[in-house]
């Protein structure tokens, strides 16, 4: 797992945890199935709209990722590529193509193949850039959907508000103030919803997404 996305995620919802029960003395006014199923719902239902389903589907699948720790350690390929040049300054080629199958890395080993095959540098230097470009291209647009999900968040949660202000101003208009409360409540915490999930949970995987994807293209 990833300490600093887990220390992240906990210590925010804790902190707002701590900050309602500090705030009032009946903490369930917090929870309410109708801001949850506006937020969550609507945010969806747009993301949808916006992109394939495949898309939208393989967000739950980054964002396990996000959890996940990655290392990428970069000196450790460094060494295995002089070790590899060594071998073939010392026995020629075939011995690179002996060595393909111990590569853990597809990139590497791809590009020591078409090496092996006896491609032109510059064929060779073209295809791999070519990949790296496409890999870039293909992450990036994960991270525009969670991005789009940030900024749907807080619009929903305003549309949220709204439904709370028509409701609270109908009950007004009746001369009954039994549904005002829930009403405003409804308002205000939907807004919460939607402004939490867009600064506390979308923007920050976008981010992160983006820095993996980033450290990735570099190595």
């Amino acid at each position: 797992m990833n300490p600093a996305t887990i220390i992240g995620f906990i210590s925010g919802i804790a902190l707002m945890i701590v900050a309602i029960y500090s705030s009032t003395s009946n903490a369930g006014v917090f929870f309410s199935p109708a801001s949850i199923a506006i937020v969550f719902g609507g945010i969806f239902a747009a993301t949808f709209i916006c992109y394939p389903l495949k898309d939208v589907l393989r967000v739950f699948h980054v964002f396990l990722t996000t959890l996940k720790k990655e290392d990428l350690p970069i000196g450790v390929y460094i060494s295995e590529i002089e070790y590899l040049a060594a071998q073939s300054y010392r026995k020629g080629a075939l011995q690179l193509e002996r060595e393909l199958d111990g590569i853990e890395n597809n990139f590497l080993q791809d590009g020591l193949q078409m090496l092996v095959d006896q491609y032109p540098v510059p064929e060779i230097e073209s295809i791999m850039t070519a990949r790296i470009e496409n890999a870039y291209e293909r992450e990036m647009h994960d991270v525009s959907v969670f991005r789009t999900m940030a900024k749907l968040s807080p619009a929903f949660g305003m549309a949220g508000t709204l439904i709370g202000l028509i409701a609270m101003m109908q009950s007004m208009g009746k001369g009954s103030f039994d549904t005002l409360g829930p009403g405003i409540a409804t308002a205000l915490i939907t807004t919460f919803y939607g402004i939490l999930l867009a600064n506390l949970v979308f923007y920050p995987i976008s981010v992160k997404v983006e820095r993996r994807l980033e450290e990735r293209i570099l190595l």
